[in-house]
């Protein structure tokens, strides 16, 4: 599990490595809320500047073998968006009120997790994490060494107040690529700033329908919009890194390694 998400890590780089990087640049004012979620329930988004180069919902992975934190999932199911996009199944299309509405995967009980640390849109439970984990999370190595307060949040279901489940990365569909091969990791870089949708830690709610390929149940997920370059998870041509419409990419970015 550990040696698959090494290698994720090091293909984004990879893809990544011609690109120069982003200059640092200030957190923008958010322009979105969680409440169709949260409703009057407390809850305190996570505005820290976590990296140089976006807010939490950029979802930036500095060091994909740290940042990604292990989570046991015996114990809760989790939304994967990692594929979302287009559709037909699984498309992200903008709200216009900063949030992309992504269809994702309900990944069930059983399956190990990873957390982007710099991601987490709780600001208390970013600030626990950071607290027990290091700000890069590397003293949660190895997985399991400690136990980082996001997974317990997200297990227990506390993270996002009114969310059925929330958005994580799993290897679950991955693991599954010989049946299904549009599943493969295989990251393409975007490197022209558009808006994305950072689904890392994001609220999702139940929509009781299921997809037939898989079998797997169908989530919608609250993702925010977020403007920069960025890494597809799976393989698509240059043409296609912006999409038509309001159809956005769900999308995360490593920046490459500075010269």
């Amino acid at each position: 599990m550990v040696g698959l998400l090494c290698l994720f890590g090091l293909s984004i780089l990879i893809h990544g490595q011609n690109r120069a990087p982003v200059p640092a640049q200030r957190s923008p004012r958010r322009t979105f809320d969680f409440g169709r979620y949260t409703g009057n329930k407390p809850f305190k988004l996570n505005t820290l500047p976590t990296t140089p180069y976006g807010p939490p919902w950029a979802d930036i992975v500095l060091k994909p073998q740290t940042n990604m934190l292990e989570c046991d999932g015996n114990t809760a199911p989790v939304a994967l968006c990692y594929y979302s996009g287009p559709g037909p199944t699984a498309p992200c299309i903008l709200d216009g009120l900063g949030i992309a509405n992504c269809t994702c995967y309900e990944i069930p009980a059983g399956e190990a997790y990873y957390v982007d640390i710099n991601a987490i849109l709780n600001l208390d439970d970013y600030l626990k994490t950071v607290a027990v984990c290091g700000p890069s999370g590397d003293r949660c190595l190895p997985a399991g060494s400690k136990r980082a307060p996001v997974c317990d949040s997200i297990n227990k279901n506390t993270l996002i107040p009114g969310a059925d489940l929330i958005s994580t990365f799993s290897l679950y569909l991955d693991k599954r690529k010989t049946e299904y091969p549009q599943f493969a990791i295989n990251p393409t870089s975007c490197p022209n700033a558009a808006a994305y949708a950072g689904c890392m830690t994001a609220p999702c709610k139940r929509t009781g329908k299921k997809d037939p390929a898989t079998g797997l149940a169908l989530v919608q997920c609250g993702c925010p919009v977020y403007n920069g370059p960025y890494q597809v998870g799976t393989e698509i041509s240059a043409n296609q890194c912006e999409l038509n419409g309001n159809y956005v990419w769900s999308a995360a970015y490593t920046p490459p390694p500075r010269q």
